[in-house]
């Protein structure tokens, strides 16, 4: 974890959700649809706490516990009905988005980062 949180500080700030977006919304078109009407400034903020609140859900952490409960809720069928298939879609983004923005990225560290934020995606992916 401690790598993780490492390379989260190193890329850290305001090109971080920018980059994602792009290569996410580039990524699958149904992803780009279901962002049509979307607050980017307020999206990216989000995807920032949902970084967060995934390491805190893999380190144990009641808050990171209770915020993937949230996001598992809202991204369910019942809610916003993403798909379970379009959460690889997104960590596939995350990956090629800290590759580019990390200066110590490796592969080491890519397998890190998708250790410690499967847990968490699972959850949510199983709440569909």
């Amino acid at each position: 974890m401690t790598t993780v949180k490492e390379s989260f500080g190193r890329v850290y700030g305001p090109r971080l959700p920018e980059r994602f977006y792009e290569i996410l919304l580039h990524a699958d078109p149904r992803i780009a649809a279901l962002f049509k009407h979307t607050d980017f400034a307020r999206q990216k903020e989000l995807f920032l706490h949902g970084l967060v609140s995934l390491m805190d859900y893999a380190e144990g952490k009641a808050s990171g516990k209770m915020a993937i409960k949230r996001l598992g809720e809202l991204h369910s069928r019942k809610r916003m009905n993403i798909a379970p298939d379009m959460f690889i879609v997104w960590g596939d983004s995350l990956i090629k988005t800290l590759a580019e923005l990390d200066p110590q990225f490796s592969p080491q560290l890519e397998a890190e980062w998708r250790r410690t934020l499967s847990p968490g995606i699972d959850v949510i992916k199983q709440m569909y």
